[in-house]
């Protein structure tokens, strides 16, 4: 069989080295990719009010837990969670059988002590102790006693003299002794009267027991306070300290929050503020009032605090809120149509024309307002940008650019 096959294959060899190789066909000339069809929009400058987003809680001008000043049974109770009550509105009355009977004893020792001087009431502080009854009687008796004496020394010094020598020396005694207890009453009168002024601050302390034994809203300039809590109830036993009621003052409200590091030098006392709450749809106006001038290092945070009028009562304290706080303007924002804005990966662009080409730009986007973003970053502010036709962009490719038209 491989006889029978070497002519066929010497027949093929032949061929193969009889043929030369000719020029190559040359290839179609190569077309220019067309260019891709796009819409350009200039941007747009506008001035921006630059905000500070913050979170916290609301918190009445002032809350307060009210507690008994003094042991007893709670008599009576006025008011209620809910209720509203005025300054120096009665609460709670606890039993004042004890303390009545207290202020009358001090009433009792003060008057004991103005009686042992001769005085029934408490004189003025500027009081002089001489005037008091016991002392002008010794006042009197000491002036009579130096009279008779120096009668009797008179007497005496007559020739030949009138009186003897013991009459004359009894006189002069009699005198010395009457002025020792002027002296002594006088003392007398000034310790018994401060005897009477320390009874009668017991008194004043047993009088005020006595009020203590009504419970009363503290004074408060603004609205009514509003009970928020009431911790005891009529027949309980309570002791100096026990709470009794919770107490809010929610006339004007307090927004605290906690603002970023970054801002301590842009949030300052007086900017505006912009506050929302879950349980309305209107947004609330207030200012920043207070500051924290320290940085709490576990956070990074500060503490502000933002001041609120709460006439129609929409504020509720403890409720969550959301705030923004203008801190300045930015006079020169660029915008861009959103349209425009490619996000992809963690990265956003805008695509430009140069020279008939299209050219990426990475951005750093801002708020957003309408139908425009912000770029904080990345545009200066007279360029045009593509607003059609993107999805078939890179850098480098030719682009077929016309205005957009108004609406499209």
């Amino acid at each position: 069989m491989r006889t029978r096959n070497l002519p066929a294959l010497a027949l093929l060899l032949g061929l193969a080295a009889c043929s030369k190789p000719g020029p190559a066909n040359p290839a179609p000339a190569g077309r220019a990719p067309a260019a891709v069809p796009v819409l350009l929009r200039a941007v747009k400058t506008e001035p921006v009010e630059v905000e500070v987003a913050v979170n916290g809680t609301l918190h009445g001008e002032e809350e307060l837990e009210l507690s008994a000043k003094l042991s007893g049974r709670i008599l009576s109770i006025e008011h209620d969670l809910g209720d509203r009550c005025a300054a120096g509105a009665l609460l709670a009355r606890v039993d004042p059988v004890d303390y009545q009977l207290a202020l009358d004893e001090k009433e009792l020792a003060v008057r004991e002590a103005l009686a042992k001087i001769g005085l029934t009431e408490l004189p003025k502080a500027d009081f002089d102790p001489a005037s008091v009854p016991v002392v002008q009687r010794a006042r009197l008796q000491a002036d009579n006693a130096q009279s008779r004496f120096e009668r009797t020394q008179q007497l005496y010094e007559k020739q030949p003299p009138r009186v003897t020598l013991q009459e004359r020396d009894d006189a002069r005694t009699e005198a010395s002794v009457a002025r020792s207890n002027l002296d002594v009453e006088l003392l007398g009168a000034r310790a018994q009267l401060d005897v009477a002024r320390t009874r009668a601050a017991e008194l004043a302390s047993a009088t005020q027991r006595l009020e203590d034994t009504q419970i009363r809203a503290p004074a408060s300039p603004q609205r009514p306070w509003a009970v928020s809590a009431r911790l005891v109830s009529a027949g309980e036993y309570v002791r100096e300290g026990t709470p009794l009621f919770r107490l809010v003052d929610d006339s004007r409200i307090k927004l605290r929050a906690q603002a970023p590091e970054r801002c301590a030098n842009g949030i300052a006392q007086g900017q505006e503020v912009l506050v929302t709450v879950a349980s309305s749809s209107e947004a609330f106006h207030g200012r920043v009032a207070r500051i924290n001038p320290q940085i709490d290092p576990q956070s990074r945070s500060f503490e502000v605090e933002i001041g609120l009028e709460n006439e129609r009562g929409l504020l509720h304290p403890g409720a969550f809120a959301r705030a923004r706080i203008r801190t300045r303007v930015d006079p020169k924002v660029v915008f861009v149509p959103q349209e425009a804005l490619i996000s992809f990966a963690g990265v956003d662009k805008v695509f430009v024309v140069e020279d008939g080409k299209a050219r990426a730009i990475e951005i750093v986007p801002g708020e957003r307002s309408g139908d425009w973003i912000a770029v904080r970053q990345g545009l200066v502010g007279d360029e045009s940008v593509v607003v059609s036709g993107t999805s078939k962009l890179a850098t480098g490719v030719a682009v077929d650019a016309r205005p957009a038209e108004a609406g499209q």
